[in-house]
């Protein structure tokens, strides 16, 4: 799908304001975080490079690869601390 150029987005009361679908599905695929970027011109809004790469092992379950190595103390204060933001 191609999105348009430019389109006129409503801002909330609290400062939110919704990405219409052809820009959404341009930028990511699953909810998440995009890049502003203040230039000269306005506001550049791009995708968030990717960090890693999930592929499905053999037993059926998501890997992702970081290219680094993870302990699994590191990962699971990775995961306590993103739910604490919940």
């Amino acid at each position: 799908m191609s999105s348009p150029s430019s389109a006129v987005v409503k801002v909330d009361r609290q400062g939110r304001l919704v990405l219409p679908l052809g820009f959404r599905e341009e930028l990511t695929t699953t909810p998440g975080e995009v890049v502003l970027t203040q230039t000269d011109d306005g506001v550049l809004i791009s995708a968030v490079p990717a960090q890693g790469a999930v592929r499905m092992s053999e037993d059926g379950l998501p890997v992702l690869r970081l290219g680094r190595i993870v302990s699994n103390e590191q990962l699971i204060a990775a995961v306590d601390a993103e739910r604490g933001t919940r």
